[in-house]
């Protein structure tokens, strides 16, 4: 998800967290720790999407990947002051953006781990992995949320990212992060309005080199029922993901696809104009003003590596997303 300007009133500091990255050699993993920070629960009941409205976030931590190899998984915890474990809600989004690649479709920074509020931690299969370099300009772009109504202190997160070493054989696939963000407009906020009864948002988009997905997820909010991926020209649905939500309709997770655990993976090709669907249901009778998002995400192999397009920090979509980004300022770690 792309969030550049997602403004949430959520988190309450005067003074930027502590962060540290710390590498496990013999565990492979990396773990960046964000923290400790006071949450101020400042979302009134009954409308979780208020956060959107004023407010700020944190301002993105920069640092240099400490190790070469290749990225297959994260998990994620979230801990008050006492160390108790709280909950995966209060991470509104996370991403962890490559400050030297692009993404396929966006020509926008890769954001090589996105992680919304109903995302369950990610193990790859050892044979497929993300390449990064030993000093590759990373960022770590997060926003949280209180719904409880009492202020959380000493609250600390953090993100355990498990790698491959660059010595691994046989060497893993090479695969890249792939999203399609139906909400995305360059520098500003990629949420959107969701009326009530049936909301319906599509995108359609065209690849510039084709390869497999391996595998799907998605990031929806609350009320949110799926999001589906569907082949323009022949009218196919390809796959549908649905949210798993209480009778409320609040979201605590969204389904996701495998498709290259028994096989080569879903084909998708160059030049093919796809379409993302989402659809949520508001039962509350008004709008949730920015009560949407809307994003796909997964796992992408590439036919032709080389292919991939380039970051181009000319490009007028980079530099308004990237202006969206500076607003909430840099740290550099």
């Amino acid at each position: 998800m792309y969030a550049s300007l997602l403004l949430l009133p959520a988190l309450l500091t005067t003074d930027t967290p502590g962060f540290a990255v710390r590498v496990n050699s013999s565990r492979h993993e990396v773990t960046l720790t964000l923290g400790p920070m006071r949450l101020a629960g400042s979302t009134p009941v009954g409308e979780p999407h208020a956060m959107h409205h004023g407010g700020h976030g944190l301002p993105l931590v920069r640092f240099d990947w400490p190790v070469s190899g290749w990225i297959r998984g994260f998990r994620i915890r979230i801990i008050d002051a006492a160390s108790r474990p709280l909950s995966r809600r209060h991470l509104h989004h996370l991403n962890l953006l490559h400050l030297e690649r692009r993404q396929l479709v966006e020509p926008v920074y890769e954001r090589t781990i996105a992680v919304g509020q109903e995302t369950e931690d990610v193990l790859l299969p050892a044979s497929i992995g993300v390449r990064i370099e030993t000093g590759a300009e990373m960022a770590l772009l997060t926003a949280f949320a209180n719904e409880a109504g009492e202020d959380l202190h000493g609250v600390t997160l953090e993100l355990v990212i498990t790698y491959l070493p660059a010595n691994t054989m046989p060497r893993p696939r090479e695969v890249r992060p792939f999203a399609i963000d139906l909400g995305f407009r360059p520098g500003e906020t990629d949420a959107f309005d969701v009326g009530p009864g049936r909301t319906e948002r599509k995108r359609d988009f065209v690849l510039a080199t084709g390869g497999r997905l391996l595998g799907v997820g998605g990031h929806l909010h609350d009320y949110a029922e799926s999001i589906a991926l569907v082949d323009v020209t022949s009218g196919k649905t390809l796959f549908e993901l649905r949210t798993r939500a209480d009778s409320s309709g609040k979201v605590s997770g969204v389904d996701r696809k495998l498709f290259g655990v028994r096989g080569n993976g879903l084909r998708l090709r160059a030049g093919r104009t796809y379409r993302v669907v989402a659809v949520y249901r508001n039962p509350l009778g008004h709008t949730l003003v920015d009560g949407g998002m809307a994003v796909l995400a997964g796992i992408f192999a590439p036919d032709v590596p080389a292919d991939w397009p380039l970051l181009d920090r000319s490009d007028k979509v980079f530099r308004a997303d990237l202006a969206g980004l500076d607003r909430f300022g840099w740290v550099r770690h």
